[in-house]
């Protein structure tokens, strides 16, 4: 059995848009190679990969359980591009870390001290967005590694690895009705403004946003601290990032009726699988990881 990897594109391509024309405007091909190339892979295969008796291309069975074998291969393809690149490069001449805004940096800071030590001549950059932002600023390539809160789920195609936890807690300001309450209770939270770090990417929901509350978003951590300080409405923000406030009496902890424990966030490292970590980024990733980190796609 022989097969190339422009006939897994276009078997790929036409299963993902639904058909061959709009696989061929996807892939930048007349739709005739497109058809070919997945009928090729067919008489390759030995099967038949979709079932072309309607009016646009249905994947069979056999197509369905190849699909992901086909993603499979042109995901380690991507990598291996990628490796090689890298090696070609050597070491990078610029490294971009976005961190979240809202996570303490004080924690971050011995991993960068040492880093610069290893790597002295590097140009560095440090972006600190919202959680949200963290992720689509490494998603289109503007930063190389993303720190940000846990997600439950991930674009396709990100590697990512656990590096620390945090505390998360609800406060507001001495003088919000809120503050007097020997307990709060959901309804309560309710009545009240939450406050939120917005995001730019459309439709995302923040991971502590009540469903039913009124809600004002801010691009800034720190805008959302001021405006807590000042009994404009209550907040979930890392315990450390209030660690200050709380102790200056600025902020108060809200005592509240529904949780049982701690909530602790975790805070994740994230990269691209499809862009080899070169020697620098491959270093901060098993620094902050502790060796723990998934493939980098260089090895």
């Amino acid at each position: 059995m022989t097969f190339s990897v422009e006939q897994l594109q276009a078997f790929v391509a036409a299963a993902e848009q639904g058909s061959f024309s709009a696989a061929a405007r996807h892939l930048g091909k007349a739709q005739s190679v497109v058809s070919v190339a997945v009928s090729h892979l067919e008489i390759d295969c030995g099967v038949e990969l979709f079932d072309r008796s309607g009016r646009t291309p249905v994947l069979t069975g056999e197509g369905r359980a190849l699909l992901r074998d086909a993603r499979a291969i042109l995901q380690r393809c991507d990598e291996m591009r990628a490796s090689a690149a890298a090696l070609g490069r050597g070491v990078e001449t610029r490294l971009t870390l976005a961190v979240d805004a809202a996570i303490a940096m004080e924690t971050l800071v011995p991993h960068l001290a040492a880093f610069d030590g290893a790597f002295p001549h590097l140009e560095f950059e440090l972006l600190n967005p919202t959680s949200q932002d963290v992720a689509e600023l490494v998603s289109s390539g503007r930063a190389d590694l993303g720190v940000m809160f846990e997600q439950e789920f991930y674009p396709r195609g990100f590697n990512f690895t656990g590096i620390d936890h945090v505390e998360v807690i609800a406060v507001a300001g001495p003088g919000h009705p809120l503050a007097a309450l020997p307990e709060v209770r959901l309804p309560d939270l309710e009545q009240h403004r939450q406050l939120m770090p917005t995001t730019r990417t459309a439709g995302v929901r923040g991971a502590f946003e009540l469903q039913g509350g009124r809600c004002w978003r801010l691009e800034s951590q720190y805008g959302i601290l001021a405006l807590v300080r000042a009994d404009f409405g209550w907040a979930y923000l890392p315990k450390p990032f209030v660690r200050e406030d709380l102790e200056r009496g600025r902020v108060v902890p809200l005592r509240l009726a529904f949780q049982q424990v701690d909530i602790q966030a975790g805070i994740d490292l994230i990269w691209r699988r499809d862009r080899a970590a070169g020697p620098a980024a491959r270093w901060l990733i098993e620094r902050l990881s502790g060796g723990s980190a998934p493939g980098c796609g260089a090895e």
